[in-house]
């Protein structure tokens, strides 16, 4: 896998802002909720991620992405769920309007096997289910599609997926959802393929693996800490 970061990931707002998609998604309130991403300079992110990506123990990784690149301003509570959830963490962030706290689970990708672009999943509480997000390292225009393959176990799934302000979040359709709650719970891993569309200095693909080991003990936790609709 590569590990260069594209360049549309450089520029203006896509250099400075990216979006950790822990918090709400979809209406007013929920981008309101969201955990924003701060890059401070053109080449600063670059070392910190690549500083994060060479740790091995993947709850330090964690820890580390989450450290350099939380918005100080969003007091957001992250914390592990245990061995038998794996690496994966909850998030709970309060809603600044004051309505219910957005609570996700998140995970990192591995990064032996995805290219620099692809940050990791989330999956968030929405209407006493759960969203599925892919995240990525840098910004894509609102007005994107992005064609998106997930894979478990040889069989694979195409989502076309929605860009969510302030674009580095994607938001996959209810079908991923019920991958996530189903087939995902009992798998190690999703390879996931993203094509960005024809977008001026992005790359043609994005690819990368998400470890989902753990995702049966961590996603039940999950829902018992969503807020009551």
């Amino acid at each position: 896998m590569a590990n260069v970061m594209p360049r549309f990931f450089l520029r203006g707002e896509f250099g400075r802002r990216c979006l950790l998609s822990l918090a709400c998604l979809g209406t007013q309130v929920a981008s309101a909720m969201e955990v924003e991403l701060a890059f401070a300079q053109r080449s600063g992110p670059t070392a910190n991620f690549e500083r994060c990506r060479a740790i091995t123990d993947d709850a330090a990784r964690l820890r580390c992405f989450e450290n350099i690149t939380r918005k100080p301003t969003v007091n957001s509570a992250s914390r592990t769920l245990g061995p038998e959830a794996g690496t994966w963490r909850l998030v709970r962030t309060p809603n600044p309007a004051g309505g219910p706290d957005a609570v996700s689970i998140m995970q990192t990708a591995d990064t032996a096997k995805s290219d620099f672009g692809l940050a990791g999943l989330a999956l968030r509480c929405q209407d006493g289910g759960v969203e599925v997000i892919v995240v990525l390292v840098g910004a894509l225009p609102l007005r994107a599609h992005p064609k998106i393959v997930v894979s478990t176990g040889g069989k694979g799934a195409d989502f076309s997926a929605t860009v969510v302000p302030p674009g580095a979040s994607l938001l996959l359709p209810h079908l991923a959802s019920e991958l996530a709650s189903g087939p995902w719970t009992v798998a190690g891993e999703v390879a996931i393929q993203i094509e960005p569309g024809q977008i001026e200095g992005a790359p043609s693909l994005i690819r990368g693996v998400i470890p989902l080991a753990g995702l049966g003990s961590a996603l039940p936790t999950l829902l018992a800490n969503c807020p009551s609709q």
